[in-house]
Protein backbone atom coordinates (compact mmCIF):
# COMPACT_ATOMS: atom_id res chain seq x y z
CA UNK A 1 0.00 0.00 0.00
CA UNK A 2 2.51 2.74 0.50
CA UNK A 3 4.68 1.44 -1.93
CA UNK A 4 1.55 2.10 -4.41
CA UNK A 5 1.09 5.49 -2.83
CA UNK A 6 4.42 6.73 -3.27
CA UNK A 7 3.82 5.78 -6.84
CA UNK A 8 0.87 7.91 -7.09
CA UNK A 9 2.15 10.65 -5.58
CA UNK A 10 5.49 10.62 -7.80
CA UNK A 11 3.65 10.29 -10.98
CA UNK A 12 1.61 12.81 -10.12
CA UNK A 13 4.31 15.48 -9.45
CA UNK A 14 5.80 14.59 -12.53
CA UNK A 15 2.29 15.72 -14.25
CA UNK A 16 1.47 18.50 -12.44
CA UNK A 17 0.99 21.88 -13.92
CA UNK A 18 3.56 23.14 -11.31
CA UNK A 19 7.51 23.19 -11.66
CA UNK A 20 8.96 21.19 -8.66
CA UNK A 21 12.37 20.79 -8.33
CA UNK A 22 14.06 19.67 -5.11
CA UNK A 23 17.93 20.74 -3.97
CA UNK A 24 20.18 19.80 -1.52
CA UNK A 25 22.06 21.56 0.83
CA UNK A 26 24.87 22.46 -1.86
CA UNK A 27 22.02 23.72 -4.29
CA UNK A 28 22.27 20.62 -6.72
CA UNK A 29 19.56 19.43 -8.23
CA UNK A 30 18.69 15.95 -6.65
CA UNK A 31 15.29 15.69 -8.52
CA UNK A 32 12.66 17.72 -10.82
CA UNK A 33 9.17 16.87 -12.66
CA UNK A 34 8.31 16.83 -15.82
CA UNK A 35 7.07 20.28 -15.97
CA UNK A 36 9.93 22.29 -14.80
CA UNK A 37 12.19 22.08 -18.22
CA UNK A 38 9.06 22.88 -20.39
CA UNK A 39 8.34 25.91 -18.19
CA UNK A 40 12.17 26.75 -18.22
CA UNK A 41 12.31 26.36 -21.98
CA UNK A 42 15.46 23.73 -21.57
CA UNK A 43 16.02 20.05 -21.83
CA UNK A 44 16.53 17.76 -18.87
CA UNK A 45 20.18 17.14 -19.57
CA UNK A 46 20.94 20.92 -19.29
CA UNK A 47 18.35 21.03 -16.37
CA UNK A 48 20.18 18.25 -14.39
CA UNK A 49 23.51 19.86 -15.28
CA UNK A 50 23.26 23.23 -14.37
CA UNK A 51 25.83 24.29 -16.26
CA UNK A 52 24.43 27.34 -17.37
CA UNK A 53 25.30 30.64 -15.08
CA UNK A 54 21.60 31.90 -15.33
CA UNK A 55 20.46 28.41 -15.17
CA UNK A 56 21.88 27.97 -12.01
CA UNK A 57 20.43 31.58 -10.34
CA UNK A 58 17.14 30.53 -11.31
CA UNK A 59 16.89 27.38 -9.50
CA UNK A 60 19.52 27.78 -6.27
CA UNK A 61 18.25 31.91 -5.28
CA UNK A 62 15.32 32.87 -7.58
CA UNK A 63 13.40 35.87 -6.82
CA UNK A 64 9.73 35.46 -6.68
CA UNK A 65 8.70 36.58 -10.11
CA UNK A 66 11.08 35.19 -13.23
CA UNK A 67 11.44 36.29 -16.59
CA UNK A 68 12.50 34.26 -19.03
CA UNK A 69 12.67 34.93 -23.07
CA UNK A 70 11.75 31.64 -25.00
CA UNK A 71 11.78 31.21 -28.47
CA UNK A 72 11.58 35.35 -28.23
CA UNK A 73 8.64 35.11 -26.63
CA UNK A 74 8.68 36.23 -22.60
CA UNK A 75 7.55 33.88 -20.16
CA UNK A 76 6.94 35.21 -16.36
CA UNK A 77 7.24 32.19 -13.76
CA UNK A 78 6.13 32.87 -9.90
CA UNK A 79 8.72 30.87 -7.40
CA UNK A 80 7.91 29.63 -4.12
CA UNK A 81 10.48 27.88 -1.88
CA UNK A 82 9.94 26.02 1.28
CA UNK A 83 12.82 24.28 3.52
CA UNK A 84 12.40 20.34 3.88
CA UNK A 85 14.76 19.98 6.48
CA UNK A 86 17.86 22.05 7.27
CA UNK A 87 19.55 20.68 4.35
CA UNK A 88 17.33 20.56 1.66
CA UNK A 89 14.73 22.07 -0.08
CA UNK A 90 11.74 22.33 -2.80
CA UNK A 91 10.79 25.10 -5.37
CA UNK A 92 7.56 25.78 -6.92
CA UNK A 93 7.61 27.19 -10.56
CA UNK A 94 3.91 28.35 -11.49
CA UNK A 95 3.46 29.83 -15.19
CA UNK A 96 1.88 33.14 -14.54
CA UNK A 97 2.54 34.41 -18.51
CA UNK A 98 -1.00 35.05 -19.03
CA UNK A 99 -1.92 36.53 -16.03
CA UNK A 100 1.45 38.59 -16.40
CA UNK A 101 0.34 39.64 -20.39
CA UNK A 102 -3.37 40.82 -19.01
CA UNK A 103 -2.01 42.97 -16.59
CA UNK A 104 0.05 44.96 -18.94
CA UNK A 105 -2.80 44.81 -21.81
CA UNK A 106 -4.91 46.86 -18.70
CA UNK A 107 -2.05 49.28 -17.98
CA UNK A 108 -1.47 50.12 -21.56
CA UNK A 109 -5.37 50.69 -21.60
CA UNK A 110 -5.31 52.86 -18.65
CA UNK A 111 -2.21 54.74 -20.15
CA UNK A 112 -3.98 55.12 -23.22
CA UNK A 113 -7.41 56.20 -21.73
CA UNK A 114 -5.45 59.11 -19.52
CA UNK A 115 -3.67 60.02 -22.97
CA UNK A 116 -7.14 61.10 -24.03
CA UNK A 117 -8.65 62.59 -21.04
CA UNK A 118 -7.61 65.91 -20.60
CA UNK A 119 -9.31 66.59 -17.19
CA UNK A 120 -7.60 66.02 -14.24
CA UNK A 121 -10.13 63.70 -12.62
CA UNK A 122 -9.84 65.92 -8.31
CA UNK A 123 -9.73 69.63 -9.66
CA UNK A 124 -11.39 69.57 -13.08
CA UNK A 125 -8.52 71.48 -14.44
CA UNK A 126 -6.50 70.59 -17.53
CA UNK A 127 -4.11 67.59 -16.67
CA UNK A 128 -0.17 67.28 -17.91
CA UNK A 129 -1.66 65.57 -21.22
CA UNK A 130 -3.26 69.01 -21.85
CA UNK A 131 -1.12 71.58 -20.82
CA UNK A 132 1.83 70.15 -22.78
CA UNK A 133 -1.27 69.72 -25.91
CA UNK A 134 -1.77 73.88 -24.88
CA UNK A 135 2.19 74.48 -24.74
CA UNK A 136 3.32 73.24 -27.31
CA UNK A 137 1.04 76.16 -30.30
CA UNK A 138 2.64 78.74 -27.64
CA UNK A 139 6.28 77.71 -27.95
CA UNK A 140 5.96 77.77 -31.77
CA UNK A 141 4.14 81.00 -31.91
CA UNK A 142 7.28 82.31 -29.81
CA UNK A 143 9.68 80.60 -32.18
CA UNK A 144 8.16 82.11 -35.16
CA UNK A 145 7.26 85.82 -34.06
CA UNK A 146 9.68 86.37 -30.54
CA UNK A 147 6.72 86.68 -28.49
CA UNK A 148 7.10 86.42 -24.98
CA UNK A 149 6.14 83.26 -23.07
CA UNK A 150 6.72 82.48 -19.35
CA UNK A 151 6.13 79.30 -17.05
CA UNK A 152 5.20 79.26 -13.63
CA UNK A 153 4.95 75.74 -11.63
CA UNK A 154 3.62 75.99 -7.92
CA UNK A 155 4.09 73.70 -5.53
CA UNK A 156 2.29 73.44 -2.87
CA UNK A 157 3.45 71.69 0.55
CA UNK A 158 0.62 71.04 2.29
CA UNK A 159 1.17 70.81 6.04
CA UNK A 160 0.33 67.56 7.76
CA UNK A 161 0.03 65.54 4.35
CA UNK A 162 1.88 62.63 6.51
CA UNK A 163 -1.50 61.68 8.37
CA UNK A 164 -3.76 62.43 5.25
CA UNK A 165 -5.55 60.33 3.42
CA UNK A 166 -5.50 60.38 -0.39
CA UNK A 167 -9.25 61.50 -0.67
CA UNK A 168 -9.05 64.72 1.84
CA UNK A 169 -5.74 65.23 -0.01
CA UNK A 170 -7.57 65.68 -3.54
CA UNK A 171 -10.30 67.59 -1.88
CA UNK A 172 -8.05 70.24 -0.33
CA UNK A 173 -6.13 70.41 -4.15
CA UNK A 174 -9.88 70.95 -5.51
CA UNK A 175 -10.08 74.30 -3.22
CA UNK A 176 -6.37 75.12 -4.34
CA UNK A 177 -6.95 74.92 -7.79
CA UNK A 178 -10.29 77.32 -7.38
CA UNK A 179 -7.74 79.81 -5.51
CA UNK A 180 -5.41 80.08 -8.46
CA UNK A 181 -7.99 80.01 -11.25
CA UNK A 182 -9.18 83.36 -9.30
CA UNK A 183 -5.92 84.97 -10.12
CA UNK A 184 -5.49 84.21 -14.11
CA UNK A 185 -6.41 86.43 -17.03
CA UNK A 186 -8.95 84.51 -19.70
CA UNK A 187 -5.67 83.72 -21.87
CA UNK A 188 -3.75 82.25 -19.63
CA UNK A 189 -3.63 78.56 -18.67
CA UNK A 190 -3.37 76.75 -15.75
CA UNK A 191 -3.62 73.27 -14.97
CA UNK A 192 -2.09 70.47 -12.69
CA UNK A 193 1.00 68.85 -13.84
CA UNK A 194 1.15 66.22 -11.60
CA UNK A 195 0.19 65.69 -7.98
CA UNK A 196 0.79 68.92 -5.63
CA UNK A 197 2.71 70.85 -8.40
CA UNK A 198 0.38 73.33 -10.81
CA UNK A 199 1.62 74.63 -14.01
CA UNK A 200 0.56 77.89 -15.24
CA UNK A 201 1.32 78.87 -19.02
CA UNK A 202 1.73 83.03 -19.20
CA UNK A 203 1.52 83.95 -23.36
CA UNK A 204 2.38 87.12 -23.95
CA UNK A 205 3.95 87.78 -20.63
CA UNK A 206 8.11 88.23 -19.56
CA UNK A 207 9.80 86.12 -17.06
CA UNK A 208 9.41 89.60 -14.73
CA UNK A 209 6.29 89.68 -14.59
CA UNK A 210 5.75 86.31 -14.62
CA UNK A 211 8.59 86.37 -11.13
CA UNK A 212 5.65 88.97 -10.09
CA UNK A 213 2.70 87.18 -10.44
CA UNK A 214 4.65 84.41 -8.62
CA UNK A 215 5.62 86.59 -5.82
CA UNK A 216 1.11 87.74 -5.51
CA UNK A 217 0.70 83.75 -6.19
CA UNK A 218 2.65 83.29 -3.05
CA UNK A 219 1.40 85.34 -0.63
CA UNK A 220 -1.76 84.87 -1.29
CA UNK A 221 -1.45 81.05 -0.63
CA UNK A 222 0.61 81.43 2.60
CA UNK A 223 -2.20 83.95 3.95
CA UNK A 224 -4.83 81.05 2.93
CA UNK A 225 -5.91 78.12 5.46
CA UNK A 226 -8.17 75.44 3.64
CA UNK A 227 -10.51 73.39 5.02
CA UNK A 228 -10.84 69.56 4.78
CA UNK A 229 -13.52 67.21 4.99
CA UNK A 230 -12.30 66.38 8.70
CA UNK A 231 -13.10 70.07 9.70
CA UNK A 232 -9.59 70.65 9.80
CA UNK A 233 -7.59 73.59 8.63
CA UNK A 234 -4.36 73.47 7.13
CA UNK A 235 -1.82 75.60 5.43
CA UNK A 236 -0.12 75.11 2.35
CA UNK A 237 3.58 76.57 1.95
CA UNK A 238 4.29 77.30 -1.67
CA UNK A 239 7.38 76.64 -3.72
CA UNK A 240 7.60 78.70 -7.26
CA UNK A 241 9.51 78.08 -10.02
CA UNK A 242 9.59 80.55 -12.96
CA UNK A 243 11.15 80.33 -16.55
CA UNK A 244 10.67 82.51 -20.00
CA UNK A 245 11.04 80.72 -23.31
CA UNK A 246 14.53 81.58 -24.63
CA UNK A 247 15.62 81.48 -27.83
CA UNK A 248 16.03 77.14 -29.02
CA UNK A 249 13.65 76.13 -26.32
CA UNK A 250 11.39 73.67 -26.60
CA UNK A 251 8.56 72.12 -24.19
CA UNK A 252 10.80 69.55 -22.82
CA UNK A 253 13.58 72.35 -22.13
CA UNK A 254 11.30 74.76 -20.28
CA UNK A 255 9.74 72.04 -18.12
CA UNK A 256 13.21 70.78 -17.49
CA UNK A 257 14.02 73.96 -16.45
CA UNK A 258 11.55 74.86 -14.26
CA UNK A 259 11.49 71.84 -12.42
CA UNK A 260 15.06 72.25 -11.57
CA UNK A 261 13.94 76.03 -10.37
CA UNK A 262 10.98 74.05 -8.27
CA UNK A 263 13.87 72.16 -6.66
CA UNK A 264 16.60 74.79 -5.80
CA UNK A 265 13.51 76.66 -4.34
CA UNK A 266 12.26 73.79 -1.93
CA UNK A 267 16.04 73.27 -1.08
CA UNK A 268 16.72 76.55 -0.09
CA UNK A 269 13.67 77.08 1.45
CA UNK A 270 12.07 79.98 -0.09
CA UNK A 271 9.12 80.71 -2.16
CA UNK A 272 10.49 81.75 -5.84
CA UNK A 273 13.40 80.38 -7.45
CA UNK A 274 13.78 81.29 -11.70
Amino acid sequence: MNQMTLTVVHDALQSAPVGIVLLDEKKGVQWHNDTLPQLLGVSREELSGTTKEELRAILTDPPETIRLQINDKPRWLRCNRQAIDAKNSVHFYLDITTEQLLRQERDQLVEDLQQLTTRDIATGLPNRHALLQGLEPLISRSRRYGNPLSLIMLHAHLDGSESMNDALQEQIWTQMAQLLKDQMRWADIIGRYDGANFLLILPETTEEAAGQLAEKLSALVKEQTLEGEDGERYGIKPYCGITGWHKGDDATLMLQRISDNVSAAKAADRSIAA
